[in-house]
C-alpha cells in the first residue's frame, strides 16, 4: 500500500464498489481507508 492506493480510495470515496472496495460491502467508506492507512507501506 503506498499513497497512489490512498488516492485511489479517497476520490473514490462514497462510489460503489469497484477495485477501490477493499472489504468487497458495495460501497466505497471509512473501512475502506482505513484498510489502506493500517497498511500502508506494506509490501515495500
Amino acid at each position: 500500500m503506498d499513497d497512489a492506493d490512498l488516492l485511489a480510495v479517497l476520490f473514490a470515496f462514497g462510489n460503489s464498489g469497484g477495485a477501490e472496495d477493499l472489504n468487497n460491502d458495495g460501497i466505497v467508506d471509512d473501512a475502506d481507508l482505513l484498510t489502506v492507512l493500517f497498511s500502508f507501506g506494506d509490501g515495500c
